[in-house]
């Protein structure tokens, strides 16, 4: 009876019964996926554009990049071939990503030729967490996760209006800075349903926030933001939270709009996506040496018994 309460003993330790144990996951390619529909900007000055995508190696470190571009309306010879910025955009983010060692490049960035569209998506063995889309040109931007649903895929989405002066105004040297919308529309479409029409006309950002989420049930207007703004050494992608931005948390559609027309205003769009293997551990050495040592224990206890019986 001893020998096989021993013997129990030994092969629950071994097999790990009393070890806290995972097994390593490793994520496959295109599992997290972003697609962002782009069109010709409207803004005849050159205005900032930029986005930056965030990933992490299975369960280890954070790791990000940021394209960065200026578009101008009139720097592009034909208005009707949208992809030629998009193909802008496609350099500015591997350019980027040169400054990584090849190890830590964690994502795709493709766009299908001849295409207005960004493929962004994860590589094996890493994830996206997040993707901030930051426009100031007053171009239209469609988003979707290539035909799949953002609640489905536990994907949040976030609208934070901003104003163009915050990436223009340099102090001392420009007018001071408009607290208020200029004039123009704000468009939001869901997929296929009406769009939602806003005008901006001297309203504040806040406002303007207020009447999206009033008018878009799926929506909510919050006061902590989706996740920490990035700081970078770029200060034009340093946009402080302004207190207010229009959040999609459980949003049961394949695609998501905005169309902004009024200069004075742009948009931080922003995507979370669920970020699962950030948890995902595997057996650490000290914990296999812990049961090592708990088997030699209660084999010692088991033997000095033994040995105390048979000298009665």
């Amino acid at each position: 009876m001893k020998r096989s309460t021993l013997a129990i003993i030994l092969t629950c330790c071994s097999s790990g019964i009393f070890v806290p144990s995972a097994f390593a996951i490793t994520t496959p390619a295109d599992q997290d996926k972003l697609r962002i529909h782009t069109s010709m900007p409207r803004r005849t000055s050159d205005s900032l554009f930029s986005y930056t995508a965030e990933w992490r190696i299975d369960d280890g470190e954070l790791y990000r990049s940021t394209g960065l571009s200026f578009l101008n309306a009139h720097k592009f010879d034909d208005p009707t071939q949208a992809h030629a910025v998009t193909k802008k955009l496609l350099t500015s983010m591997k350019d980027g990503m040169i400054q990584l060692d090849p190890n830590w490049r964690g994502i795709t960035i493709t766009q299908p030729p001849e295409q207005a569209e960004l493929i962004i998506a994860n590589k094996t063995g890493y994830s996206l967490t997040t993707v901030t889309v930051r426009d100031y040109s007053n171009q239209g931007l469609r988003f979707d996760l290539a035909d799949k649903h953002f609640n489905a895929n536990g994907v949040q989405v976030a609208f934070d209006l901003v104003f163009s002066a915050d990436v223009e105004y340099l102090d001392g040297f420009s007018s001071k800075k408009a607290l208020t919308a200029s004039q123009g529309e704000i468009e939001i479409k869901i997929d296929d349903q009406k769009p939602i029409h806003i005008k901006t006309d001297g309203k504040t950002t806040r406002e303007l926030e207020q009447e999206i989420a009033k008018q878009l049930s799926v929506s909510h207007l919050a006061e902590t933001p989706l996740y920490p703004g990035m700081v970078s050494n770029d200060t034009r992608n340093n946009k402080p939270f302004d207190g207010s931005e229009v959040q999609f948390l459980n949003l049961a559609a394949k695609s998501i709009a905005i169309d902004i027309t009024d200069p004075a205003l742009g948009v931080l769009a922003k995507f979370k996506f669920k970020d699962e293997n950030h948890s995902v551990k595997v057996v650490e050495p000290r914990f296999m040496l812990g049961a090592l040592a708990l088997t030699v224990l209660l084999a010692i206890v088991y033997f000095r018994r033994k040995n105390q019986q048979k000298s009665i």
